[in-house]
């Protein structure tokens, strides 16, 4: 079961659940052929499948490539789900590259119970294709993981990463400039924004690609999703609303998101953002991100990151005497992260918009539940706030919060609520 969205107007939840069907395709009770998702809605406060749910979602031929046709075995949903008005939209990347899949977004209008869209991220004649779905890697991939962070909307549109792909030719003679708006079929590493049209309709109309995706060595970018930073408090110069992404090279990258950057669209053939950030070789996998980057808007504005093996670090918006927006480091924790996968996104908390209530929170599958006020002190640290001790956490995932308290799931799987006397 994927993890879902809340209507907070009728109280119900949504979500894509995977299953069997026996025989299905080949014979037997299970069986990858036989894999089929179906999407639920469910009254919160009974439980209950609202009237028309679950809907089985299979065999659905791509709005983008009617060769490609959705087949819930060989593929699974990540990242949690998104609602813009009456649409529910998911995304789908691979069972660790298993199998012939191609990354997916897919489009439910919950008012008419009816699939609307189904948009993949490898399409047209140039796209990797065959008819062996069992096959690795054979739908040219490209998926939608991000770790588990939902895709970010802004109401308008989308915005998501897609991991590793196929591109027609050899793709290290990939090397032209490419404009962020021009018309791709065809998507690998890459931030991505998708237009919504009516009636769940999806078009790529900008994306950012590094100019040395070639040669990561399978340090793509597609571990994390896109953070949308409230642009009333980040902004600076000709940029009015900003964007962070981060993957597996633990760079992180600032973007317009006006304007992703396109691909060598920089001085020189270079990246064409508006920041790079290194992570300074800090950690395994030059601490790698995975999920996200968290945001603060009060007290001037910060990020954080919680890279591989690094401790938690806050950058603070700055502005140049040109006008010109950049993050800096402001403060680091004295604890490091574990030095393997597994830590969710940074969340951060306040006391309404009260100044200085800021805290940040981070599960971590060995260290649990741990958390730190958000503003660093003057020696640049961020200070630890002690909590009880809970035994680790579910990898990838992050804390909720309601009414005062903190809600967070231990690596067994035992739900445990804090809150203050």
């Amino acid at each position: 079961m994927g993890t879902p969205v809340i209507d907070p107007e009728t109280d119900i939840a949504y979500f894509y659940a995977k299953s069997y069907i026996p025989n299905y395709r080949i014979e037997g009770e299970t069986g990858i052929l036989n894999g089929v998702y179906y999407f639920y809605a469910v009254h919160l406060d009974t439980l209950d499948d609202v009237e028309g749910f679950p809907i089985l979602v299979d065999g659905v031929p791509a709005d983008n490539d009617k060769r490609k046709y959705f087949i819930g075995g060989t593929i699974l949903n990540r990242p949690s789900l998104t609602q813009i008005g009456d649409v529910v939209y998911a995304g789908f990347g691979s069972i660790c590259d298993q199998f012939n899949y191609t990354g997916t977004v897919l489009a439910v209008n919950v008012k008419e119970k009816k699939l609307v869209n189904n948009f993949v991220t490898q399409a047209g004649l140039d796209s990797a294709f065959t008819l062996d779905w069992t096959m690795f890697h054979a739908g040219g991939g490209a998926g939608i993981w991000q770790s588990g962070m939902g895709l970010s909307s802004d109401g308008k549109s989308l915005y998501f990463v897609v991991d590793n792909g196929d591109w027609p030719g050899n793709v290290t003679e990939q090397t032209a400039p490419v404009a962020g708006g021009t018309e791709l079929d065809v998507l690998s590493e890459m931030a991505v924004r998708l237009e919504v049209g009516e009636d769940g309709f999806l078009e790529v109309v900008d994306h950012f690609q590094p100019f040395d995706f070639q040669n990561d060595e399978g340090m793509d970018l597609g571990s994390g999703g896109i953070s949308l930073l409230d642009p009333e408090v980040f902004h600076g110069g000709d940029i009015e609303r900003m964007a962070l992404v981060a993957g597996k090279s633990g760079k992180i990258y600032v973007l317009d998101a006006d304007n992703l950057g396109g691909f060598r669209q920089g001085p020189n053939e270079t990246d064409g953002v508006v920041q790079i950030i290194d992570s300074d070789g800090e950690g395994r996998q030059n601490g790698a991100v995975y999920g996200g980057l968290g945001s603060y808007p009060l007290d001037g504005g910060y990020v954080y990151s919680a890279g591989v093996g690094q401790p938690i670090k806050a950058y603070k918006l700055i502005t140049s005497e040109y006008g010109t927006p950049h993050f800096e480091v402001a403060g680091k924790s004295v604890e490091v992260s574990q030095d393997t996968l597994g830590n969710g996104i940074p969340t951060v908390t306040s006391f309404g918009d009260a100044e200085g209530s800021g805290i940040v929170w981070l599960t971590a599958p060995l260290a649990g539940l741990q958390a730190w006020h958000a503003i660093p002190d003057e020696d640049g640290m961020l200070k630890t706030i002690n909590l009880p001790r809970i035994d680790g956490s579910i990898k990838f995932s992050r804390p909720t919060f309601g009414d005062g308290r903190v809600y967070v799931f231990d690596s067994k799987g035992v739900l445990h609520c804090l809150g203050s006397n």
